[in-house]
């Protein structure tokens, strides 16, 4: 707890100090934004229900069903800037960073996330480095709760592990270039990329994807293949209408391998499995069919905003476990103080096509965007 109050504490100063800044330098401008989180939760599990936002106790036994704790986890700040040349060109870069308090014999504090520089211009952007996929940009960008404890990329994992992690086939690819046309007048846009396989058998990824945004209406079609020899692919389709009182929105992800490996389902032995670095970098996968989809909704009165968010995986065909499918779903509130500070709770279930396991989280929480 003296470990947290102090890097909250930390955090604060940073923010007073740094939020927001814009600095002008040689043509540069420089903008630092970030994000801090805190919550408060309950997790009651039947199964293994640890992600990104479940604090390590190391004195917690593996039989254990129940854990309440106050976790800060998922904090990040970020630094990009933008500069236009005399060519008529810009140049742009980002670094962006998750800081993490040291847990247990963990002693990571700083996770790179986004790392890249590029060109931009008419015609679009092109970047080179570590990048959000468009796979994963669009499933965060309906996501009302994005990085907080009740995002339904996590612990009710109703958007696939496609929308995390850093690594060849995971949604933050590395070694990639990326380009991402303009928005065109009728409200199109492309996306394009390759990942360069730094291994031995040079299996580069790559995917595409086309975007449509109105005032109304988003809508996106990805596709995303991690060029190894089995069934390694998923495609994805989704949209979010409304307005700012009210919106639906939803995606539909159709798995081709991709995803049963993202979210550890595949059968393979140890031998057929090349995890340098985080890659994705399975061969001879032959699990499929762990679609996953959800729907969800937003409604907004005064400074406050109800969210109600359902979905499932399906089994997978060829998987570890004959029923690993699963249903989940979110119901939460918001409280916008202004628009950088909110409070926010829920309760989220994820229910097992097996019928034996069942995990349920209550939270509480506030996010600081600056």
């Amino acid at each position: 707890m003296k470990n947290l109050n102090m890097r909250i504490l930390r955090w604060l100063i940073f923010v007073v100090l740094m939020s927001p800044l814009v600095v002008n330098a040689t043509d540069w401008q420089i903008n630092i934004n970030g994000a801090m989180r805190i919550s408060y939760n309950m997790d009651e599990c039947d199964s293994s229900c640890l992600d990104l936002w479940r604090s390590t106790d190391p004195d917690a036994t593996s039989d254990e069903e129940s854990y309440t704790y106050l976790t800060g986890d998922i904090s990040q700040f970020a630094i990009s800037g933008i500069r236009r040349m005399d060519i008529g060109v810009e140049t742009v870069f980002k670094t962006e960073w998750r800081i993490d308090s040291p847990e247990s014999e963990d002693e990571n504090i700083f996770t790179g996330y986004e790392q890249y520089i590029g060109l931009g211009g008419r015609s679009g952007l092109l970047r080179a480095g570590t990048i959000e996929t468009p796979y994963m940009q669009t499933g965060l960008m309906i996501d009302p709760f994005y990085s907080d404890a009740l995002s339904t990329r996590f612990f009710v994992d109703i958007q696939s592990a496609l929308h995390h992690t850093n690594g060849k086939g995971r949604g933050r690819s590395t070694n990639t270039l990326q380009y991402d046309s303009s928005v065109s007048s009728n409200g199109l846009g492309v996306q394009l990329f390759t990942a360069i396989d730094n291994s031995s058998d040079n299996d580069n990824s790559y995917g595409a994807g086309l975007t449509y945004t109105s005032a109304a209406l988003r809508m996106f079609v990805q596709y995303y293949d991690n060029g190894e020899s089995g069934d390694d692919e998923a495609y994805k389709v989704g949209w979010k209408m409304g307005s700012e009182s009210f919106s639906i929105f939803g995606q539909y992800e159709f798995d081709q391998g991709l995803i049963s490996l993202s979210e550890n389902l595949s059968s393979l032995s140890t031998e057929d499995v090349n995890t340098a670095n985080g890659d994705n970098t399975y061969e001879h996968n032959q699990t499929t069919g762990a679609d996953v989809w959800y729907l969800g909704t937003t409604y907004n009165f005064g400074q406050f905003m109800l969210i109600y968010e359902y979905g499932k995986r399906k089994d997978s065909k060829g998987g570890r476990e004959k029923d690993d499918g699963h249903t989940g779903w979110i119901l939460g509130i918001r409280l916008h103080i202004d628009d950088y500070f909110y409070f926010y709770g829920g309760y989220l279930k994820r229910e097992f096509n097996d019928d034996n396991d069942k995990d349920t989280r209550y939270t509480i929480g506030a996010t600081l965007t600056f």
